[in-house]
């Protein structure tokens, strides 16, 4: 065999010993530079492969372990297409989401489903409010992420078996829930509940980079005195019980403010 074909055969191997690794490249190999982009989450007992693999082990900033995390990422990333579906599961709570980019390079997710136990993943609060509990429900069929911002947003939110934990025991708000829309930046939606609940919920919500309003009617239905209480804590109560809350901060409030 003469030499010019030895060194084409030897290419030919080496390229596909490349192919090869690209095609079936471990998740663990390519750990080291995803880890920099996970602001500060980290990975722990990853296995598969670039474009299907999971980690076993998903940790926080302060090294609480979270949950699992599952990909698929579509070999279309090699030429520049992002396309990643996403699965994510922990004790009371499961998250998924498909993930690309549009025309214009911004994240794009699509078919986002969050489901969350309130009182195993928000924070412990100091306050007459008390803590959230039930499940919260989240469904967005489309976000268009800017600089971390929904610049686009189709949506919608419920809060099952919603409830304020407080010190003499739990305060029962009924199922509630808002749609989520966003164009151009500005985010905004409407409160309500099922027509069935102790809290009777109407108003409208509204949120940017440049500040933040609400504008609701919460009122009971029953004579809950529990509930009628814990009312009184966001504002002072009409002779029905109801309070209207009327809230805004930010920049934008501060502008308002000063005119």
């Amino acid at each position: 065999m003469n030499r010019p074909r030895i060194a084409w055969l030897a290419i030919a191997l080496l390229l596909s010993c490349v192919v090869l690794l690209v095609l079936f490249l471990p998740a663990r190999w390519a750990l080291p530079f995803v880890q920099a982009r996970l602001r500060g989450l980290s990975l722990g007992q990853v296995h598969g492969t670039v474009w299907d693999g999971a980690a076993e082990q998903v940790h926080g900033r302060d090294g609480r372990p979270l949950g699992r995390l599952q990909w698929r990422l579509a070999r279309s990333a090699l030429w520049g297409r992002l396309d990643l579906q996403l699965d994510f599961a922990a004790t009371a709570l499961t998250a998924r989401g498909h993930l690309q980019r549009d025309a214009q390079g911004r994240l794009l997710w699509t078919d986002v489903a969050v489901q969350a136990g309130l009182a195993a993943w928000t924070p412990r609060l100091d306050s007459p409010l008390g803590e959230p509990q039930g499940t919260l429900a989240l469904r967005l069929r489309r976000a268009v992420l800017q600089a971390d911002w929904p610049v686009e947003l189709e949506g919608d939110a419920h809060w099952a078996d919603a409830a304020m934990q407080v010190r003499a025991g739990s305060v029962v708000l009924g199922n509630l829930e808002t749609n989520l829309v966003a164009a151009n930046g500005v985010m905004h939606g409407r409160l309500g509940d099922d027509g069935h609940g102790p809290l009777h919920v109407e108003g409208q919500w509204q949120a940017s980079p440049l500040g933040w309003r609400l504008d609701a009617l919460l009122q009971p239905r029953t004579g809950d005195k529990a509930l009628r209480n814990w009312l009184a804590h966001l504002g002072p109560p009409d002779p029905d019980g109801s309070v209207r809350l009327r809230r805004r901060g930010g920049l934008a409030a501060a502008a308002e403010t000063e005119r």
